[in-house]
């Protein structure tokens, strides 16, 4: 059996008087040995770590070490003065602020903006970011395409180069020319490439609804009941917790502190009611702050599921087998990834074909869009543009057909 990893790798004197650590075979020497700079790139260092799942990232070395260590002591950055910026440099800069606007270790936005600026590193790293160009930039996209992307992801992961050296611009590491120049780059059109072209999400039949939540648990159950009567998107209603629930009138709201546009200034108000307000009613009464929907949860219903079903007698040494410090413990909220998994799951065990939660988003928007008209749908999706509540209400096809009706007759 292999040794655990440590959590935190000792700091150690070494003969030349300096700080050193060993992580993953390889020696970081931290500065004079108990300095304040030796201390705060030991920080650095064991928090990118443990961050990482106690390992180093490939694109995080000595001069990431120091750079973020000075921010620690508050020295002042030499990098503009002292030595060229390359792509690498361009890339650590986006990372961090990718960590600090997409706080959840899981977050799928948070995930991409690593893989997008992992494929730059390993590619481009070394290139001085002035020198990253269109062809560059296009020779990275065909590699997205031979991996077999499809062509609406491949333009969408393009798009995010683009706002990693927009984001270059702002923090003085490129000149605006080097970013107007990659705007130049024209998005992939269908019938001019071999990527695979992908089928527009569609709201999900109802009734493959039922037969799926027929092998979910109560609670993702309930999260299915909440998204579809209110139309939210999947990762609010992972999010969900008491305290943002308004129950003070009549109709409880839910008025999330974080969401897709709170950025913007804009708020959002989702009224729970009917069957929203029924599939909450035995997740909202606990601690405000906590999450109303839990993995934890489920995983205990799922033994208790698996206990009342067995048929032989427990043995006393059986009736806790649970470790105590699990490598993979749940955690305390589903996300969009994690939620989308379990549907998937179920999906397979009721035979039907496999549906994602946004479809149930769709799903609500038509419902609405039918039955009281746009500006409805546009209320209860939060949009804040009617070009946007198009995408998930009738297709330009039924538009079309209505038009027909009301042309000219010869």
């Amino acid at each position: 059996m292999a040794r655990p990893k440590a959590k935190a790798p000792e700091r150690r004197y070494h003969i030349s008087g300096q700080s050193v650590v060993t992580i993953d075979r390889k020696d970081f020497y931290l500065g004079k040995h108990d300095s304040p700079e030796s201390i705060a790139r030991y920080a650095v260092l064991i928090a990118v770590y443990q961050q990482n799942e106690f390992s180093l990232p490939n694109w995080f070395d000595q001069e990431e070490m120091k750079r973020r260590a000075s921010l620690i002591l508050g020295e002042p950055p030499q990098h503009q003065e002292n030595e060229p910026i390359t792509v690498q440099h361009v890339t650590a800069a986006y990372r961090e602020w990718a960590r600090f606007r997409h706080t959840r270790k899981h977050d799928p936005e948070l995930i991409r903006a690593n893989q997008v600026c992992g494929e730059l590193d390993k590619h481009a790293g070394s290139l001085l970011a002035d020198k990253f160009g269109p062809l560059a930039l296009q020779a990275q996209r065909q590699r997205w395409v031979q991996a077999g992307l499809s062509r609406r992801y491949v333009n969408r992961q393009t798009n995010l180069v683009v706002r990693i050296f927009k984001h270059a611009v702002a923090q003085e590491l490129v000149t605006p020319e080097t970013w107007q120049r990659l705007k130049s780059v024209e998005p992939l059109r269908i019938g001019t490439t071999t990527a695979p072209e992908t089928e527009p999400r569609k709201p999900v039949d109802l009734e493959v609804v039922r037969a799926t939540a027929k092998h979910l648990s109560p609670i993702l159950r309930a999260m299915v009941r909440v998204q579809a009567a209110t139309g939210m998107r999947p990762s609010e209603v992972c999010n969900l917790r008491p305290i943002d629930i308004d129950r003070s009138g009549e109709t409880w709201m839910f008025r999330p502190a974080k969401h897709k546009t709170a950025n913007k200034g804009k708020r959002k108000a989702v009224p729970l009611v009917g069957d929203a307000r029924e599939a909450l009613e035995d997740y909202i009464n606990r601690h405000p702050e906590s999450f109303c929907f839990s993995p934890k949860e489920t995983v205990a219903w799922m033994s208790a599921q698996r206990r009342s079903e067995r048929k032989t007698k427990v043995q006393p040494s059986q009736k806790n087998r649970a470790k105590k410090n699990p490598k993979r413990a749940p955690r305390d909220c589903y996300d969009s990834v994690s939620f989308n998994q379990a549907i998937r799951r179920a999906c397979y065990k009721a035979k039907v074909p496999h549906w994602c939660p946004y479809q149930l988003r769709h799903l609500a928007g038509t419902v609405v869009r039918d039955a009281l008209g746009i500006e409805h749908a546009q209320a209860l999706l939060g949009h804040a543009q009617v070009a946007m509540t198009e995408h998930y209400t009738r297709s330009a096809e039924q538009k079309a057909i209505e038009a027909a009706q009301h042309t000219p007759r010869l």
